[in-house]
Order: C-alpha cells, then structure tokens, then sequence
C-alpha cells in the first residue's frame, strides 16, 4: 500500500485534531508523518497545511 499526497495530508490531519485520544501506535504514526511532511513543506506551510488542505491545493505536488 502506498499512500501519498494529499491522501496522507488528510491523515495527518485527522491524526493531530484527535490527538488527545490517540494510542501509542496512532502518536507514533501521526509523528512519522509529520516527520516525512517536514522534508518537503516549510514551517509557514505546515502551519496553513489544513487550510490548503481544504481548498484542496495538492500541498506536496509530486514530493511524496
């Protein structure tokens, strides 16, 4: 399985409004994705990252 572009932006994304409900495994998964979206994006991009998520703009293009 691979999962990339804007499909993983909208895990991460999910993962970090629930993370207060998260186990071990799902704070795990959501800081390896975060760490793998930190190559590509800049701190100003990862912080409008939903915003640009919802207008549907395809944040990563071809990175990931």
């Amino acid at each position: 399985m691979k999962i990339e572009g804007n499909e993983l932006i909208g895990i991460y994304l999910l993962l970090v409004s629930n993370e207060e409900k998260l186990d071990a495994n799902q704070k795990l998964v959501r800081y390896n994705i975060e760490k793998e979206i930190f190559k590509y994006l800049s701190i100003e991009e990862m912080e409008s990252i939903g915003e640009l998520y919802a207008k549907k703009v395809d944040v990563l293009g071809k990175k990931l």
